[in-house]
């Protein structure tokens, strides 16, 4: 009885710790979508970026995809302060309501890496997310 209690209490302390410890990867890019509902840029880039994202796997990279959504007065508002906790609240500012882009951000730094926008299809947004991966 004592071994086996041994054998649990050994289990118990080797696994446990790393089951509670794990952590999930940061990013390294921010890939930052301006929409809105009644955006007609949003209209031809969203699919475009479904494309991408599944084409290249590109969802389990280390790329955090956020959408600030600036349909309304109520979306922006609650967009503003998803940009500011996540330290692009300047990226916010300073686009005061533009839609129909997608920013490429450097989670560490908060430096612009690119843009991505209407005139690129799938393999070209999938592309320039991966280059700007293999850059950090």
């Amino acid at each position: 009885m004592q071994k086996a209690f041994l054998t649990l209490a050994f289990l118990v302390l080797t696994f446990v710790p790393t089951l509670t410890t794990a952590k999930a990867d940061s990013p390294t890019l921010y890939a930052v979508t301006f929409h809105a509902d009644w955006c007609g840029s949003c209209a031809v880039l969203n699919p475009e970026m479904i494309k991408a994202r599944g084409k290249s796997d590109l969802d389990n990279q280390n790329v955090l995809f956020i959408t600030l959504d600036l349909t309304d007065e109520t979306t922006s508002h609650q967009a503003g302060l998803m940009a500011s906790a996540l330290g692009i609240g300047d990226f916010y500012a300073k686009n005061a309501g533009k839609t129909g882009f997608v920013l490429l951000v450097n989670a560490a730094t908060g430096e612009e890496l690119g843009r991505l926008t209407k005139a690129m299809d799938a393999d070209q947004i999938a592309s320039t997310i991966n280059e700007k991966i293999a850059q950090l």
